[in-house]
């Protein structure tokens, strides 16, 4: 076997390896499983109807949290006939919960406002990146765009080395390097109509985006907020409401009514409650239940290395296998087909 032809399937065989090691030392095949289950859990919370709700639903609860401070607290003092502290005390010693909630809503709201704003933002990324590699294949496919070109590369290339040093199969050779050329086009114009490098930008501005959030420290505050919002909404309509329409000598009719008339935003906030908060709860045990494949995901392919970079791990080999393909192609013509016309004529006679 010509050396050029050697040392053409050596590189060959190198670059097969690493292809078929690199999903396996990068944990990848770990990492992809967290990728769908994170995109299988947070799917249904970037879909334009949810995310039309959850606009709503933030916007109702902020507007009646600003009514609620500017408006109806100040009014209640008067219409109950106490002073401003008088009340406040009333408050705190009959109904600490929501005393506590509304105190910590200023500093709630807009956390929460951060994150729906983070949804509505982040949600084109998140429907690229859930289309790896494609929109009908399931990303734990990954790997094996790694692993099997890979063995099939290393498996031919070693194959046609060892029995190239005992004179046989001439044509595997060949074929290894054929191969090689064939899987350098595929590495490199697949990533490119798959739209790999756009899909891959769009898991780097996810994990900025949400990893903050995605931490056991982001989401046991992401808790508090909501253990705080859920507690004070408990007391707010089992306890206070009653007893605020007791002391106004209104019946539960009476006071909605009245609600309603001067404090609209309120009325409206507190008759939603009972069905904005469960989804509210189900976003935050969505991302509790996630943090660990967050952290997968966002590790792709490797903790110290942008997503992006995945991208080049296929043109780059690409590349190399098709420059270095062609060149063991090209270095294999025999010499013996090359006789001149004037050279064939003089054999003749």
């Amino acid at each position: 076997m010509p050396l050029r032809r050697t040392v053409v399937l050596g590189v060959v065989a190198a670059i097969g390896a690493v292809l078929f090691l690199f999903p396996l030392v990068t944990g990848m095949m770990t990492k992809v499983q967290g990728v769908e289950h994170l995109t299988g859990d947070l799917r249904a919370s970037f879909e334009l109807q949810a995310l039309a709700q959850t606009r709503a639903d933030m916007d109702t609860v902020q507007a009646m949290s600003d009514q609620l401070q500017s408006q109806t607290l100040p009014a209640l003092p008067n219409a109950l006939g106490m002073s401003p502290d008088q009340f406040q005390d009333y408050m705190g010693q009959n109904f600490p919960d929501v005393a506590s909630g509304i105190g910590q809503l200023d500093t709630i709201l807009p956390k929460f406002e951060a994150l729906v704003a983070g949804l509505e933002t982040q949600a084109p990324n998140f429907r690229n990146a859930d289309q790896i590699p494609t929109n009908f294949l399931p990303s734990t496919v990954v790997p094996f765009l790694f692993l099997i070109p890979g063995a099939v590369l290393f498996l031919l290339a070693v194959g046609a080395l060892l029995l190239g040093r005992r004179g046989g199969r001439p044509g595997l050779s060949r074929a290894a390097l054929v191969a090689g050329v064939i899987v350098g086009l595929v590495f490199v114009i697949a990533p490119l109509v798959l739209s790999v490098p756009t899909k891959a930008k769009a898991i780097d501005d996810l994990t900025a985006a949400f990893g903050p959030v995605f931490t056991d420290q982001g989401v046991t505050a992401v808790r508090s907020d909501m253990t705080v919002i859920a507690t004070m909404s408990d007391q707010l309509q089992t306890e206070t409401v009653p007893a605020l329409a007791g002391a106004l000598k209104m019946d539960p009719g009476q006071f909605q009514d009245f609600m309603g008339q001067n404090f609209p935003d309120v009325a409206t906030g507190m008759a939603q409650l009972n069905t904005i908060l469960p989804r509210f709860e189900a976003l935050v045990a969505g991302m509790e239940a996630n943090v660990g494949n967050f952290q997968l995901a966002a590790s792709i392919p490797t903790a110290s290395q942008a997503a992006t970079t995945l991208t080049w791990w296929f043109i780059v080999p690409g590349v190399a296998l098709i420059l270095f393909g062609g060149f063991g192609i090209a270095g294999g013509q025999p010499r013996a087909a090359r006789v001149s016309p004037r050279e064939q004529t003089i054999e003749t006679v």
